[in-house]
């Protein structure tokens, strides 16, 4: 019995350092690339912020999260959505219906009918969507 637990404790250690490695490695190659579209995605939130309001601002994402498949564009997504929420014009009624960043059902509820409303039926858009709460919850504290 003891040999079986040192033996299921190293397979967890090496499936840990494995783990590791590849996340390591998986930075090293594509690290930068990663942070230029992130930062890329910043700037382009805030250039179609100048001429649009936040809803626009919303709608847009939730329209190119339709195509969105992968974790860089989720994380593109979600960085054009924060940059364009806070340097756009605002739209008063934006964050009427948007429940508040501590109720999980109900913006778990939210994120879910807002993507089916717009006929969005991958994860993505909930994922992207799901920072809303805390941008109307920053936008009331300032």
């Amino acid at each position: 019995m003891i040999k079986n637990r040192y033996l299921l404790l190293a397979l967890a250690g090496l499936f840990a350092l494995l783990t590791f490695l590849s996340f390591y490695f998986y930075w090293q190659e594509n690290g930068q690339m990663l942070t230029e579209e992130t930062e890329q995605a910043r700037v382009d939130g805030a250039q179609y912020a100048k001429t649009n309001n936040q809803q626009a601002c919303l709608d847009t994402v939730i329209d190119k999260s339709q195509s969105c498949r992968d974790s860089n564009c989720t994380v593109a997504l979600k960085n054009f959505l924060n940059s364009c929420f806070k340097n756009a014009e605002k739209s008063p009624d934006i964050c009427n219906k948007v429940p508040s960043n501590h109720d999980y059902m109900n913006k778990v509820s939210w994120t879910v009918s807002t993507c089916r409303k717009a006929k969005v039926r991958n994860g993505n858009c909930t994922n992207i969507i799901n920072e809303m709460p805390l941008l109307c919850e920053i936008k009331t504290r300032h």
